[in-house]
């Protein structure tokens, strides 16, 4: 491969080498960021994505099927370099877009597994490389060289990141080469070969900034910033999404609604983030480029997600309009994807933690036990969210919601609080890796004694407390030959085998459970109940379960205190079904909170909040076996008495 791109900070051997002060690592590590490191992340995102590169082009162009009927490799490869060498803005800014990332990690991983079959709904493998042609064809026309390249067609489909997206003529077929040609101002493409013969080429006059039925442009928001005016890409072209297919908007929705609607949102969203977090403004501002658009979420689900090798893109769900305080609960995502845009090019930096298979930790954000990888995401991320809360409490929000901020504060506090302090523990991690999170629990700590508004911080508590026994009484399994002792004990007659700690419950191993779902249910309850426009709705819903996804009609009487009628509802759920129904986490977690307190049933309260998943186990096993289903609240209210735990 002839030529290559610039770099600085060579190591002997050549390659690019970077690394931060030890300042601008502890300020990464504590959370925060700034401007200026965000620049460097950024230089040595440049660095890393080239190293990419260069192993791409040079296990593409040892495979003959990488290529199939398109250009050769070094052609598209020294069309780059020529562009480089004009202007190295224009191809720093086509080599660091998120979409370039993920294109480059997949389709490195593609050439490199030996053997592997291609998927029914896969391209070819020349299809997947052939997204390098297609970066050197849009750097060269926004740098005005002319050229001549054969580049992959999706469905009738050229895809120029950055400029737009062609549809062509001819006999369409999924994958095919088109040819696409740029001189004196005007590109031309069409189908190569017999697909295109007797069809018109598309023409386009560059720069072609508005849309024709042959030309699609990439939209754009507006956003005004201290240091001038940004352009945030509306990612909704191009094969190389998050959710590639999805379409975000709302089937009665315009274009013009939907850049406005994202306007309206990014603008408030980042006005107040400025206002009561000014570092996570900035942090924002020098990370974010692109958002993708996902379709509208529930009230208070808001879907975001960041890839690690897509530092500066985000997905996030469309905007509906109705959202209660959206401006905030979108600065929060804003703040969390930014946080992981940082991690991720921290991460390709340094090691953080050795190699991390199997193991898997408890999030209390999360359905599912996470990797170390992912907890170490999870806890970065969520420290800048909750210091975004922090600062909208703080910082003078709208009365209207100021319990909804207080209650995010206390819940994303609580969260970290719970796991930082046994995450810093783990032996996998890396010496930075500890210094890492040691950082974060120091500023997370540092907010511990805050006050919060009582009624939020007890609501906050008892969600992370319900969170924790949901997921434990899903993803924990006790000793199989336990659980058949006890119910076979059971079954022959409780009353007689009540001995206080007869039984010793040695600890669960994990296993995940694919069915837990929802497990933050009732926490979203108690945000539409903070929330004045959302309170109303939540009363005169037809289906609950719709509104919230895992709610029921026990959790509304759990958190307006009527204990007695949640716990009838919940106990006839778990008799219906035998216990072993797919949600029935949180409604073993639901009937523990609605026996607290209560007279008579201090041992089934004590159980259920001990090891809630052997109740689950040994309540299923009776049922299974039995002819008919016993009180869930007898049986853990034995278990409590005759099991002591590990």
């Amino acid at each position: 491969m002839s030529g290559s791109f610039s770099t600085s900070g060579r190591s002997a051997e050549g390659l690019p080498r970077h690394g931060l002060p030890p300042r601008h690592f502890d300020s990464l590590a504590a959370g925060r960021g700034g401007g200026p490191v965000i620049a460097h992340l950024w230089d040595s995102e440049r660095s890393h994505r080239l190293v990419l590169f260069g192993l791409l082009t040079a296990t593409a162009g040892s495979r003959p099927d990488a290529l199939g009927p398109l250009s050769g490799i070094d052609e598209a490869w020294n069309l780059l370099v020529a562009v480089e060498r004009h202007s190295g803005v224009i191809t720093d800014e086509i080599l660091l877009l998120p979409e370039t990332g993920r294109w480059l990690r997949s389709c490195l991983q593609r050439l490199q597994a030996s053997g592997r079959v291609r998927k029914p709904d896969e391209p070819p493998l020349w299809v997947d490389v052939g997204h390098l042609h297609l970066l050197a064809a849009a750097a060269a026309v926004r740098a005005g060289l002319p050229f001549e390249l054969r580049v992959p067609a999706r469905d009738g489909q050229v895809w120029l990141p950055t400029l737009g997206c062609a549809t062509v003529h001819g006999d369409i077929a999924a994958w095919q080469p088109a040819d696409v040609v740029f001189a004196t101002g005007r590109l031309t493409f069409a189908l190569a070969g017999a697909a295109g013969a007797g069809h018109d080429p598309v023409r386009v006059e560059q720069p072609a900034t508005e849309p024709t039925p042959h030309w699609q442009v990439p939209r754009t928001l507006p956003l005004e910033l201290p240091e001038g005016p940004r352009s945030i890409v509306l990612h909704d072209l191009g094969p190389y999404r998050m959710q590639a297919g999805a379409d975000g908007r709302p089937a009665d929705a315009t274009e013009e609604d939907t850049v406005r609607r994202w306007t309206a949102l990014l603008h408030s969203s980042w006005s107040l983030l400025a206002r009561v977090d000014p570092g996570g403004a900035e942090d924002v501002s020098a990370c974010l480029r692109s958002i993708e658009p996902l379709p509208a979420a529930r009230p208070f689900r808001w879907h975001s997600a960041t890839v690690e090798d897509g530092m500066g893109g985000m997905a996030a769900s469309e905007p509906t309009g109705t959202e209660p305080a959206a401006a905030a609960q979108f600065a929060a995502v804003l703040t969390h994807e930014a946080q992981h845009s940082k991690l991720s090019a921290l991460l390709h930096m340094y090691s953080l933690h050795t190699p991390d298979v199997a193991h898997r930790c408890y999030a209390p954000w999360r359905d599912d036990p996470r990797p170390l990888r992912g907890m170490l995401h999870g806890v970065y991320a969520f420290t800048g969210v909750a210091r975004f809360w922090r600062g909208h409490l703080l910082g003078g929000c709208d009365p209207e919601e100021e319990a909804l901020a207080a209650f995010e504060y206390a819940l994303r506090r609580a969260q970290l609080l719970r796991v930082l302090p046994v995450l810093v523990q783990d032996d996998r991690l890396t010496a930075l890796g500890r210094r890492l999170v040691g950082r974060l629990l120091e500023t997370v700590g540092e907010w511990q004694r805050e006050p919060v508004r009582a009624d939020c911080l007890e609501a906050a508590e008892r969600a992370v407390e319900d969170h924790r026994l949901s997921w434990r009484t899903h993803h924990l399994v006790p000793d199989p030959d336990l659980v058949v002792d006890l119910a076979q004990e059971w079954r022959a007659g409780p009353a007689e085998a009540a001995t206080e700690g007869a039984w010793r419950y040695p600890e669960p191993r994990l296993l995940p459970d694919p069915a837990a779902r929802h497990l933050d249910a009732r926490a979203v309850l108690v945000r539409l109940r903070l929330a004045p426009a959302t309170a109303e709705q939540l009363r005169t819903a037809e289906s609950l379960g719709h509104l919230v996804l895992g709610a029921r009609p026990a959790d509304v009487h759990l958190l307006d205190g009527d204990l007695p009628a949640a716990e009838r509802l919940y106990a006839a759920e778990i008799r219906a079904q035998g216990g072993s129904a797919a949600e029935s986490g949180t409604v073993w977690a639901g009937l523990g909170r609605a026996l607290r307190g209560r007279p008579g049933r201090q041992e089934a309260v004590r159980a259920l909040t001990r090891h809630p998943e052997l109740v689950r186990h040994v309540y299923a096993s009776i049922s299974a076996k039995g002819d008919s289903t016993p009180d869930p609240v007898a049986v853990a209210g034995w278990l409590g008495r005759t099991v002591a735990a590990y």
